[in-house]
């Protein structure tokens, strides 16, 4: 599960205030990035956009803290905001999200912000969603209900085993998608 991710956008606060409205969600300030804000899905999972300027990247900090001590204090090793000189247009990052609000709604919302909005028939009509450009420079895929309970058929790993079998056998044999039994992955 995704807990959240960062954008940078032009106009934070009016794009968090847009993401609130389309999940019924609440906007904080998000201090580690200045002028930024944290909304929250308010969906009891802890679902969450950063929200920050644009230009705005993330840097590693410096060094490392004591691997032995979990308790170490690791602001100075931790990734930190920063503003770059670089901001493209365009981006290959987007957002996929859920929303109780329907197609109507969303367009409603995203005509009202001035930017493009339409319905998407993905993969010749395998799913649909409402693609929303942000800003006229980011994508979202806003998923109603409906369309959101078609996305989790479709990406049940029996589905996608049966609907790209050729490709995968083409690319990935079955023997490199198969962990072995006797893979302990915790610890």
């Amino acid at each position: 599960m995704i807990n959240h991710i960062s954008i940078a956008v032009n106009e934070p606060e009016r794009v968090a205030n847009f993401i609130a409205e389309i999940w019924d969600g609440i906007v904080y300030p998000f201090p580690p990035a200045p002028d930024s804000f944290f909304v929250l899905a308010n969906d009891g999972k802890g679902t969450a956009l950063e929200i920050t300027p644009a230009g705005t990247v993330i840097v590693p900090g410096e060094g490392l803290p004591d691997e032995n001590d979990l308790d170490a204090v690791t602001e100075k090793h931790e990734a930190q905001f920063v503003k770059s000189d670089l901001v493209p247009r365009y981006v290959a990052t987007h957002v996929n999200i859920s929303t109780r609000k329907s197609i109507d709604e969303i367009r409603e919302m995203a005509k009202r912000e001035g930017w493009r909005v339409l319905v998407c028939n993905r993969g010749g009509g395998l799913f649909q969603l409402v693609e929303v450009w942000v800003e006229n420079t980011l994508m979202f895929e806003i998923m109603t209900p409906e369309q959101t309970e078609r996305y989790i058929e479709i990406t049940d790993p029996r589905f996608m085993e049966a609907a790209f079998t050729e490709a995968l056998q083409q690319h990935h044999p079955p023997t490199e998608r198969v962990l072995p039994r006797e893979l302990n992955l915790v610890g």
